[in-house]
């Protein structure tokens, strides 16, 4: 008989606030998940400074790390986790018991039937996409654990210092870090025995007998199957839910569960609509809160709409997944056309794998393994990786490689076909374990082991096609631009507020193709050699044969659909230049001051490792740069060859001022404190800006590196620093800026046009090259506060001008660098420029223009 529907009485519960079911108690989503109204309360105790939309594999972890590396800080930011989906489990479903359906219960379809165009031949769910699960810890629930590195091959078409940050040894951060962090290292603490070493060594064995394979590995899987110490229980399958839950309880205790004093909060079945955008700033997140009590809770026209404001100073994280991140930041913020002179780049760039799965039964002595084996189970697993020629390039692809008793028992109808079937399984008593022990080893068992091979391969992305076209030879993904059935419908104060569905086109090139063929052929070819047998044995389907390729319906491919792989990556890249990449080298936008992206969709290209890993190690490295920007540069110490240029009175240490004035005031002051502070510009919210330049008059400078510190106060202030200007008497551009070089401050990036202003500049923000080389990512610091609050963030500055050479780095980060075509003669005397050439020698300079910045310790030392 089926339950009956619950309502929602509008009572309040007494304390603690548990609600009931007619089977259950909902206690663990109470103790980690928050109300909307109860969000709103907290911010009694201070605007949110990041707020993360997804709980799943990247978010939840993404979360996680910046409250974990903030722990100490002398500025904790305040985290809020938005996740569209229910409460369901706390960890991954395959660390429990059997739990009958619950694997379906929370998905649903990442893009709608009518919405998705897939242009491949007919394999397994071919022309649709697989559903997702939409719920607290999304597929980091329920994924299968498979984790390899991508190659240095394929790391080697991404950013420098994306590929150094995967790589690195030694440290907190990269693969070496993730891979022990989920259990993948060690390998042999969760696949072992004696099956294993003997598969083991017989590939590597015959591996140089296939041209197209290259390694053979322990499995990478995301188990920890030890205790990490003496005392602590074993981690077992890794999901990124348990690090958030973990962090929300400690948050609390440490808090006295005081929501104004706590820093991390989740709220499931809040779906974000879009993030409403001010010039170049995210300033308020668009929710739809879900009514768990309606008819068809998925109803969108029965959601309540509510809105987040945000300072300008927090940061926004999307990560739901490529799809939902993409359409997100489409429906967001598109790229201004003086921005995209190619066309919106977002949507393009989209992969996923190409993958089959294979079976087969191969006599036992032609593998070398004994009719009895020791009392202990017999799995083995293995990563096989190998890579073919295509029309596109090179194209990775690797086996997920098992082998397993073919025991065909009572016991266990389906292990005689499954070399998983003892995989990946949470065995809750001796009884049980007993019973596969005595399958495997007490009287006669089958001459055969049963092999399995998941092929995945590289599908290849296309940086330079516009989206859009459905006839287009390559995939992309888009949102709907017609309105109606195509826009998802909610209301907000009775008013209709539409929201574009995504549209999504998968073609598999003839590059893909290529690597679906060959990565199969080599399966095949692989299990021939393997037994020692002719390669056409690895397709016969005769039970009495050598090898049996286990094919129970002949009529169907074993080749998977390309929208079947949960892989969907790329659509929103990772890059140091925006004119081909959409975000920058830690995961934030181009063009959008305080948006990142932590989820598949960074992906520069797909190789054929699964995503989880690298997506792990981005997440982290996208924590790392959030919680650097809440991290101050320190003052300079003495340093060698290095001469002061400011040391607290500007005008005695030879400093002019030449520009407009505020009700007679030069803007620029002399501020006592600690260190001598010079402060350049207007606090004063009414007025515009004053814009001058006040130069260093005792010298004038060649080939030079310069040092110094600075720090804004509020968004919108615009200063920089002038380099080899000339002797200022009239700052217009014939005589001043078309012949200086100037090092922007400016976190709006405004290149400014009385017509139509863009913001998000690349070539007018923060560390660029002022208009002629961009900056290639975002470092500043967060903006300071004026209350004396500790919020107090100096950025650190180091610019090195030689030659033609130019190179800018901000708080240690290279942000830009470039090579003038051509430079004035050395000692050039003022004349006016009118075709921008630069000079070779002159004057520094600092300017004022919007709002306050000030600077400390300006030094400079020639070369």
């Amino acid at each position: 008989m089926p339950l009956n529907k619950l309502a929602d009485t509008g009572q309040p519960l007494p304390l603690p606030d548990l609600q009931r079911t007619t089977f259950a108690i909902d206690g663990i989503a109470r103790f980690v998940c928050n109300t909307w109204s109860e969000i709103q309360a907290a911010q009694m105790g201070g605007p949110f400074d990041v707020v993360v939309i997804g709980s799943g594999m990247y978010g939840a972890y993404c979360a996680t790390k910046i409250f974990e590396f903030t722990q100490t800080a002398a500025v904790k930011p305040r985290i809020l986790v938005l996740e569209a989906g229910p409460f369901l489990i706390s960890e991954h479903f395959q660390n429990m018991t059997r739990i009958g359906g619950l694997f379906g219960v929370t998905l649903e379809p990442i893009v709608e039937s009518d919405r998705a165009q897939f242009t491949e031949p007919n394999y397994v769910n071919s022309g649709q996409f697989v559903q997702h699960h939409k719920c607290v810890g999304g597929k980091s629930l329920f994924w299968g654990g498979w984790t390899p590195r991508l190659t240095e091959a394929d790391l080697n078409q991404w950013p420098d210092d994306v590929r150094d940050y995967l790589l690195q040894t030694g440290q907190p951060d990269g693969y070496e870090f993730v891979e022990r962090e989920i259990g993948a290292v060690p390998a042999a603490d969760f696949i072992n025995g004696e099956l294993f070493d003997i598969i083991k060594q017989k590939a590597s064995s015959v591996l140089g007998e296939n041209e197209r394979l290259t390694a053979v590995e322990d499995a990478p899987i995301a188990v920890l199957g030890q205790s990490p110490g003496s005392g602590l229980f074993s981690l077992d399958k890794f999901s990124s839910l348990p690090l958030l839950l973990d962090n929300i309880r400690q948050d609390n205790d440490q808090t006295n569960a005081n929501n104004n004093a706590r820093r991390l909060f989740l709220v499931p079945n809040a779906e974000v609509l879009k993030l409403e955008t001010v010039n170049g700033v995210v300033t308020e997140i668009v929710v739809a809160l879900k009514n768990q009590f309606a008819d068809n809770p998925k109803d969108t026209t029965q959601a309540q709409v509510v809105r987040l404001p945000l300072q300008p100073s927090a940061s926004v994280v999307l990560a739901g997944n490529t799809i939902n991140s993409t359409r997100l930041a489409l429906n967001s913020f598109p790229r201004p056309a003086a921005l995209a002179p190619n066309g919106e780049l977002m949507g393009r760039n989209l992969m996923a794998h190409v993958r089959g799965n294979f079976v087969w039964k191969v006599k036992r002595d032609l593998l070398g393994v004994p009719d009895q084996l020791n009392t202990e189970l017999q799995t083995a697993a293995l990563n096989i990786r190998g890579k073919t020629n295509t029309p596109a390039g090179e194209g990775q692809f690797h086996f997920q490689f098992y082998a397993a008793p073919n025991m065909n028992t009572p016991a266990f109808p389906g292990a005689a076909n499954n070399p998983e079937e003892f995989l990946y399984r949470m065995v809750p008593n001796f009884e049980e374990l007993d019973k596969i022990l005595e399958a495997q080893t007490s009287g006669p068992i089958s001459d055969r082991i049963v092999i399995g091979i998941r092929t995945c391969g590289e599908m290849f992305g296309d940086k330079t096609a516009a989206v859009g076209n459905i006839n287009s030879p390559t995939s992309w993904m888009n949102v709907n631009p017609f309105g109606g059935t195509g826009d998802d419908l909610y209301f907000e104060n009775g008013q209709e507020l539409r929201v574009p569905k995504a549209f999504v086109r998968f073609v598999e090139t003839p590059a893909d193709k290529k690597v679906r063929e060959d990565q199969s052929g080599s399966a095949f070819k692989f299990i021939s050699t393997l037994a020692g047998q002719p390669l056409a044995s690895a397709d016969d389907t005769n039970p009495n044969g050598n090898i049996q390729y286990f094919d129970p319906d002949r009529e169907t491919s074993d080749e998977d659909g390309i929208g079947t792989t949960y892989h969907e990556c790329g659509s929103l890249w990772m890059g140091r230049d925006f004119r081909n990449s959409v975000t920058d080298v830690n995961g934030r936008f181009h063009h959008i001051y305080n948006a990142y992206c932590a989820d598949q969709a960074l992906f520069p290209t797909a190789g054929s490792a699964n995503p989880v890993p690298t997506g792990l190690a981005l997440a982290r490295k996208v924590a790392r740069s959030i919680v650097e920007r809440y991290q101050p540069a320190m003052p300079s110490t003495d340093e060698a060859g290095f001469q002061p240029l400011y040391t607290g009175n500007y005008a005695a240490d030879g400093w002019q001022y030449v520009g407009g004035q505020f009700d007679g005031q030069i803007p620029f002051f002399d501020v006592n404190g600690e260190q001598p502070i010079l402060s350049a510009g207007i606090e004063n919210p009414g007025f515009n800006s004053v814009l001058g330049v006040l130069w260093y008059t005792p010298t004038s400078f060649r080939d030079f590196v310069l040092k110094l510190e600075w720090k804004s106060f509020d968004i919108t202030a615009n200063s920089g620093i002038f380099l080899r200007i000339p002797r200022p008497l009239i700052l217009d551009s014939d005589n001043f800026y078309n012949s200086s070089i100037e090092v922007q401050i400016d976190e709006r990036g405004l290149q400014f046009n009385p017509a139509n202003s863009v913001y998000g500049s690349p070539f007018h923000r923060t560390g660029a090259v002022y208009e002629v080389f961009p900056a290639q990512q975002w470092a500043a610091k967060q903006i300071s506060s004026r209350d004396g609050n500790g919020r107090d963030f100096w950025n650190s500055y180091e610019i090195r001008l030689e030659g033609n050479q130019i190179e800018v780095k901000l708080n240690d980060q290279l942000v830009c660098q470039g090579t003038f075509p051509e430079l004035q003669p050395p000692g050039q005397a003022n004349a006016p420029n009118t075709n921008g050439t630069k000079r070779s020698d002159g004057f520094i300079g600092l300017q004022c223009h919007t709002e306050v910045v000030q600077f400390r310790n300006i030094r400079i030392r020639p070369l």
